[in-house]
């Protein structure tokens, strides 16, 4: 009789761990180490000089004060830059200047020397950064200065992309996205390139919003099914995701809002809150399936759903 005790008490408490609603809270995790440098994007003329500063950031965003800074040119002839972040104008033409300390590089700043300070100085495009799915297209523009910040009027500009596979833009700065990725675009006029524009170009993807099953459990936030740059799929929840607790909880997509045979298993809820993502077989496409189900398996009860639009 024990026994028999023991072994109710065991399944009452599992089954009540389905109904509780404790949230795993994560420790934050820090960001990489990083330098940041200005300014971005400068002009001199043949002879003169400017200084750049450099920040160094640690894994947690703060500023580390006191850092000593390596500095770089990638071309010397052009402009030189002592210990202390001074560059000189050697000559016309251009340079990426990089800052390095304690093994991090910082990404590269745009330097151009010119002889005549009437001449085209530094080239800006709009948008300088952004992202867009593939299949969208992107309107680049472009505008010329000189040494003064005086608008140069009736410049033609050419444009180029960093992967003509991932993105192609014609010579009217029209950019159209092919695959997802990464590029920078570049405006040149007069020999003079501008910084490089980034621009992601996002995988076709679907969206849903979770809600719940009609049952006393709660889930929330948002999914993301997209295609990566690699062609496969992932799954992807918001940082804004919840989920009742419970044993057992597994992610499913489904053909419905609930489990059936045709659903498939994406494995264990990884956390009962916060971003998370799931890696999805190789022969499942985009439009396989509608639904993202939240489904405590020992018990068979769906704790919430998200259709995917």
């Amino acid at each position: 009789m024990a026994k028999i005790c023991l072994g109710l008490v065991g399944i009452l408490v599992l089954a009540l761990s389905c109904i509780g609603t404790d949230f795993i809270t994560e420790s934050p995790l820090g960001n990489p180490a990083r330098i940041e440098i200005e300014p971005r994007t400068s002009a001199i003329q043949q002879g003169s000089a400017i200084s750049f500063q450099a920040t160094y950031y640690d894994t947690l965003g703060e500023i580390v004060p006191g850092t000593s800074f390596q500095w770089m040119s990638s071309d010397a002839s052009i402009s030189t830059i002592d210990a202390n972040g001074s560059a000189v104008g050697n000559q016309p033409g251009q340079v990426m200047i990089v800052a390095a300390a304690n093994g991090v590089e910082s990404e590269p700043a745009l330097l151009t020397v010119v002889s005549d300070p009437s001449q085209v100085a530094t080239v800006s495009v709009v948008p300088d950064s952004g992202s867009i799915r593939v299949g969208e297209t992107q309107q680049y523009l472009a505008a010329a200065f000189n040494l003064n910040n005086d608008r140069l009027v009736g410049k033609v500009f050419s444009w180029r992309s960093s992967d003509p596979s991932i993105a192609t833009i014609d010579n009217t700065g029209l950019l159209s996205a092919m695959m997802p990725g990464t590029v920078n675009i570049i405006a040149s006029t007069d020999n003079i390139d501008s910084f490089p524009a980034f621009l992601e170009i996002l995988g076709e993807s679907r969206t849903g919003m979770f809600m719940e099953s009609g049952t006393s459990y709660t889930v929330r936030g948002t999914v993301l099914l997209e295609t990566l740059e690699n062609g496969s799929l992932m799954l992807q929840f918001g940082s804004d995701f919840s989920s009742s607790n419970g044993p057992g909880l597994h992610v499913f997509l489904s053909t419905a809002n609930r489990i059936n045979a045709g659903s498939l298993d994406l494995g264990d809820l990884k956390m009962p809150s916060g971003a998370q993502s799931y890696q999805i077989p190789g022969t499942v496409e985009l439009e396989t399936y509608n639904w993202v189900v939240i489904h405590c398996v020992p018990f068979n009860v769906t704790f919430g759903f998200a259709e995917l639009k």
